[in-house]
This record gives C-alpha cells, sequence and structure tokens, in this order.
C-alpha cells in the first residue's frame, strides 16, 4: 500500500517515526517506513537506532552523505509499495488524521502535496527567530493559493507520489546540497503535464536554523540556482517563475 520514505541528517526522528508507525497501524493497512541515514553525527545516530525494535521500520546507515537528491531517488529504489510518502526528517505531526488525508487519494497515479506550517509563537531562542519568521512569511501557503500556480508551489518537504510517477521523473542528483531540488522536480513535472494535487495536510517545520546557518544554506541554494540557470537556459518559464532568476536575466542583458 504505502512506503513513507524519510531521509535522515543530524535530527531525532523518533518522536516523527513513532506517531507515523501508530496511525498506520491504526488505519490497519501494509506500509513499511524507510529511514535512510545521510551520515548524521554519532549523536544522533545512537538515539535513532532504537527505531530498527520498530516492526515496520527499514532503518540503514550510509558510510558518506550522498546528498539531498540521491538519497531521496535511493528511498525510493528501496522502497515495496506503489505509493510513497516523502517526509522531511525536522517535522512534526500536526494532526492524528495525517494519515488518513493521504490514504483517500492512494486510488490512481497521483501526485499530493500537503504543505509546510509552524509553531505560532516565535522560539525563544532569538538566533532562530529569522528561519521561523522567514517560514512563516513566505512557505505557509493554504491549498487554495498553492492551486493558483501548483508546479511552482510544490516542495520536497511532504508529499504523495505513486511510484510510476517518480520514476518517470526523480531528483537530479547532480544537486548535492541545500535548495531548489524541488524546484527542478516541480518543473519536470510540469513538462510531462503531470497535474499536482494540492491539500492542506501540512507538516510543522521544527528544524530551526540560527540565522548565520541559514543564510549559508540560502548561498548554497543560489549555487543550485546557477546550475540550474545553465541546464534550463532556454526554459523562460522556469526563469519567470522564480525571481531571483528572473532579474538576474534582466541584469545579464
Amino acid at each position: 500500500m504505502i512506503s513513507i520514505l524519510i531521509p535522515v541528517y543530524n535530527f531525532d526522528v523518533r518522536k516523527l517515526v513513532y506517531e507515523i508507525n501508530k496511525q498506520a497501524k491504526n488505519k490497519k493497512i501494509d506500509f513499511e517506513i524507510i529511514l535512510i541515514d545521510d551520515k548524521s553525527k554519532k549523536i544522533f545516530l545512537e538515539k535513532n537506532r532504537e527505531l530498527r525494535n520498530l516492526k515496520s521500520v527499514i532503518y540503514l546507515e550510509l558510510q558518506k552523505n550522498i546528498g539531498r537528491s540521491k538519497i531521496r531517488n535511493l528511498l525510493a529504489e528501496k522502497s515495496k509499495f506503489e505509493y510513497l510518502i516523502f517526509m522531511d526528517c525536522d517535522s512534526e505531526i500536526e494532526n492524528d488524521h495525517f494519515i488518513k488525508n493521504y490514504l483517500k487519494f492512494c486510488k490512481n497515479e497521483i501526485l499530493i502535496y500537503g504543505g509546510r506550517t509552524y509553531k505560532n509563537k516565535a522560539p525563544k531562542n532569538k538566533k532562530k527567530y529569522f528561519r521561523w519568521f522567514y517560514g512563516i512569511k513566505r512557505e505557509v501557503i493554504s491549498s487554495e493559493i498553492r492551486k493558483q500556480n501548483p508546479n511552482k508551489s510544490f516542495m520536497t518537504n511532504n508529499f504523495l507520489i505513486h511510484k510510476n510517477i517518480f520514476n518517470k521523473i526523480k531528483f537530479d542528483e547532480k544537486i548535492k546540497t541545500y535548495g531548489h531540488e524541488d524546484t527542478i522536480f516541480g518543473f519536470e513535472l510540469k513538462k510531462q503535464n503531470i497535474k499536482i494535487i494540492h491539500i492542506d495536510n501540512p507538516l510543522i517545520h521544527i528544524g530551526l536554523e540560527d540565522n548565520e546557518i541559514f543564510l549559508e544554506k540560502t548561498k548554497e541554494a543560489i549555487e543550485n540556482l546557477k546550475y540550474i540557470s545553465n541546464k534550463f537556459s532556454n526554459e523562460n518559464e522556469l526563469f519567470n517563475d522564480i525571481k531571483i532568476l528572473k532579474y538576474y536575466k534582466i541584469i545579464k542583458k
């Protein structure tokens, strides 16, 4: 029925996995939870290894870091069911019906994006405030608004996809660092006329980085945009969808 796929990197995923496991078991469906750790620090490995005791969990550790795109492709390769739910490891379940909300769509070859949200209260740690504020202002988008530009509004933190669709697209493995693997994925879906259905079934993003780390990761994302601009240099539609690329193209002229 469903393979729940979580790439893990330097995060304690026990609470997330126990909750997902409980919800899936309550629905009495065939499922598996696959966790692949992308060379995390020892402290996180020691915590997450206890999840191997869950009957439904497949837990693997990589000996070297392979990056955000390649690990997602690897998770899909390891899966045995036709429907895949991809989740970011630094997430928290918002409601008791997260799995149920996706299950009702498991009938055809579909792709569903559930969305992202944040805690209502600002973090007490002031160094994490900017990441929280950015997320609240730029990433928390209702399904009604996302539907207006469905491919542009797609992110990889929380989506259900049929395996046949995934195998047509896959993630671009040349993107190894933070940022825009979802941009290329969404654009490739658009090119192949694959529709993204948007619903309100968000995960809470709880992995807030300090300001300095977030700015460094933003720089990495811009490096990925440079790769995208070269790969899709003739795709005007993509350039128009990404503001930085749009202005880059204008300034370059």
